[in-house]
Order: C-alpha cells, then sequence, then structure tokens
C-alpha cells in the first residue's frame, strides 16, 4: 500500500514538473530591454530625446530617460521603437524577435511547450535597441 501511495506522489510531481514550462520558469514573462537615441554623426546619446516602446498589440512602453530602459511583456509580437528631439529625425532601427534557448528543454517535457506559448516565454526580444538619429539641416 505505502509503494502505491509513494508512485502516486512521484507521478504527480512529475507531472507538476511537467507543466510548469521552462522557458517560464527560467527566464520569466517579461524582459527588460535597454533603449539609446545617438547622434548619427558622433555616436553620441542625445540629451533630451523621448522615445517609447510598441508591442504588437498596441501596448506603449514609455522610456523615461536617453539612455533608458523598459520592461516588456514577452511574446506580444515585434516592437516599434520611435524617439523625438528637437533638431532630429529618426533615421534607423532595427528590432526583432528572437527565439528563448530554454523553450528547446520543452522537446523532451513537451506540455512545457504549451505553456511558454501561452506565456510568451518563447520569444524573446534584443536587450539593447539603438536608434540612430540623424540632425535636421537648416532650409
Amino acid at each position: 500500500m505505502g509503494n502505491k501511495k509513494g508512485l502516486g506522489l512521484a507521478v504527480l510531481a512529475l507531472s507538476a514538473a511537467l507543466v510548469a514550462g521552462c522557458a517560464t520558469v527560467m527566464s520569466g514573462t517579461t524582459q527588460t530591454i535597454n533603449v539609446q537615441a545617438i547622434d548619427e554623426k558622433t555616436n553620441e546619446t542625445i540629451p533630451g530625446a523621448k522615445c517609447t516602446v510598441t508591442d504588437g498589440k498596441g501596448r506603449v512602453y514609455p522610456v523615461t530617460s536617453n539612455p533608458g530602459s523598459v520592461v516588456v511583456t514577452k511574446g506580444q509580437g515585434a516592437l516599434d521603437t520611435r524617439c523625438l528631439v528637437k533638431g532630429y529625425h529618426q533615421k534607423q532601427v532595427g528590432v526583432g524577435q528572437d527565439f528563448n534557448a530554454w523553450t528547446v528543454a520543452n522537446v523532451l517535457f513537451w506540455p512545457g511547450l504549451i505553456v511558454d506559448a501561452a506565456t510568451g516565454a518563447v520569444q524573446k526580444y534584443p536587450s539593447h535597441i539603438t536608434v540612430i538619429m540623424e540632425r535636421r539641416t537648416a532650409r
């Protein structure tokens, strides 16, 4: 009788571990992204630049300083970064999503992949975004 109870507890513990989602547990569902706007010619940070990061679902994350950082929710689609500062216009920024390597562990424990996909933990954004700004010429 004791062996059945121990086996039942072991099966329950294993089931809980499988459902947990490796990427969700190991890297979470949010991520900090560092953002900075720089001058195209000098590569220096531009004082007073106001930047925002918008996810694919329309959620806007304001960056409160330059350089600064924001905490975004993973798995919300591609990010769009915009910066504004008097005397400049935004020239370049490239941002996309990366695959979270912890998700590979879910090949062995496939129920965890379902959890990771549902929480967005399978995706990982770049850790840094640099926005290149070009000084406007007087006309």
